[in-house]
């Protein structure tokens, strides 16, 4: 999973999703103009991220996700999750 190079995970409320126009890089808490909440600049770009993460996640059966993930040239093709129970029983003797 790889995030946008300037996808603003610090500057982004992980509470109510509003943007900070503007962060600098030594300031290290800031407050939400919308919602009032305190955030620690990393430790609010780690809940953003996090969230980036979870809503692009692969399904169970291999195939994409959704979300503002960058998607790649190529994708890996969906594989059988399943072990082949034929070739299972053909090795145990």
């Amino acid at each position: 999973m790889v995030a946008d190079r300037w996808y603003p995970s610090s500057k982004l409320c992980s509470c109510c999703g509003r943007l900070l126009e503007a962060l600098a890089l030594g300031t290290r808490r800031w407050s939400c103009a919308g919602c009032g909440t305190q955030h620690d600049r990393d430790v609010n770009a780690a809940i953003n991220l996090k969230s980036v993460a979870v809503s692009s996640t692969v399904s169970a059966c291999g195939g994409d996700g959704t979300g503002p993930a960058r998607q790649r040239g190529t994708k890996p093709a969906p594989a059988k999750q399943e072990s082949n129970s034929m070739a299972a029983l053909n090795n145990k003797g």
